[in-house]
């Protein structure tokens, strides 16, 4: 392997590292400040994406993309206010296995639901305006969005880490 595709292999692994670290966060937070075990939250990011694929396809060419993109994680944000109101605030101070299994429940009814939605197909979204197209490294071609995740997880590291030792 040369080192164009050495290249290539790394940022691949780093663009998915991002990723991984974005819905991570969330977790680490949720658990960090109100210590509850919450096993949905990945289910919850996954509503997130559904709804930002609906809003875009739906209200993309009345409001534009990133209008239409913005409504998704408030949709999920009250969502997920409902969640913890209804559910999370009862088991605050259950055993940990108890909010695993209820978190675990909630898992099953949002795949069920998200799958009665939106069916089982793969669902292909447009790349977000700018973000589309492919960069040259070394004669190899690199997904700009790609890039873009790589620069987000250290900026949203930053912005966390200065959100929790400085408020």
């Amino acid at each position: 392997m040369d080192f164009s595709g050495l290249l290539v292999q790394l940022l691949n692994g780093l663009a998915g590292a991002s990723t991984l670290f974005l819905v991570a966060a969330g977790l680490s937070l949720i658990f960090g400040v109100l210590r509850v075990v919450n096993f949905a939250h990945g289910s919850l990011y996954m509503l997130g994406l559904y709804g930002a694929y609906t809003c875009v396809e739906q209200l993309g060419g009345v409001l534009g993309f990133w209008p239409a993109l913005l409504l998704a994680p408030l949709a999920v944000g009250l969502l997920g206010a409902a969640v913890e109101v209804l559910l999370l605030r009862r088991i605050y101070r259950a055993p940990e296995l108890l909010q695993l299994l209820a978190t675990f429940a909630l898992v099953l009814v949002i795949k069920d639901a998200a799958l009665w939605l939106w069916g089982p197909e793969e669902l292909f979204g447009p790349r977000a305006p700018g973000l589309e197209g492919a960069v040259d490294l070394l004669g190899r071609r690199f997904p700009a969005y790609d890039l873009f995740l790589i620069a987000v997880g250290p900026l949203v590291l930053v912005l966390l880490t200065l959100l929790l030792t400085r408020t």
